[in-house]
């Protein structure tokens, strides 16, 4: 009998509660966008259009509903595409993190006009959603 590593491996993770790799290569692949959108956000789903955005503020803007309140991991990639590009994007892709710190779910890849994570930390901090409080008024 022959050994499946990748069965295995799965296994081996699944008992340490991990969840198991990629089966595939991430697909950072997207529809064409419009040569003057500077920021844009490809979803988690490779078959969603992406989404453009005027500025920085209103991409933060999104970031900061899709993760309601929760911990982010953002990796800085040099891999993001859009379909009729020549060449690899630079951007960030932004994780949502469970309790344990662990990655929980992708909100998307961030195409930021060539700047990195520091660029859409400082515009997270700058674009912060109000708190409310149980009634759900603005505190």
């Amino acid at each position: 009998m022959t050994a499946r590593p990748w069965i295995e491996g799965a296994a081996l993770l699944a008992a340490h509660h991990r969840a198991a790799p990629a089966p595939r290569p991430l697909n950072r692949r997207s529809y064409p966008v419009s040569p003057d959108v500077r920021f844009a956000l490809l979803r988690a789903n490779p078959q969603a259009k992406p989404l453009a955005f005027p500025d920085i503020g209103a991409l933060a803007r999104h970031v900061q509903r899709e993760r309601a309140g929760r911990s982010i991991e953002m990796v800085d990639i040099e891999d993001l595409r859009f379909d009729g590009d020549a060449n690899m994007r630079e951007g960030v892709s932004v994780y949502l993190l469970d309790l344990g710190g662990d990655r929980d779910g992708l909100i998307g890849h961030c195409w930021l006009d060539g700047q990195g994570q520091d660029a859409l930390r400082h515009a997270l901090a700058r674009n912060q959603l109000p708190a409310h409080d149980a009634a759900g008024r603005a505190a």
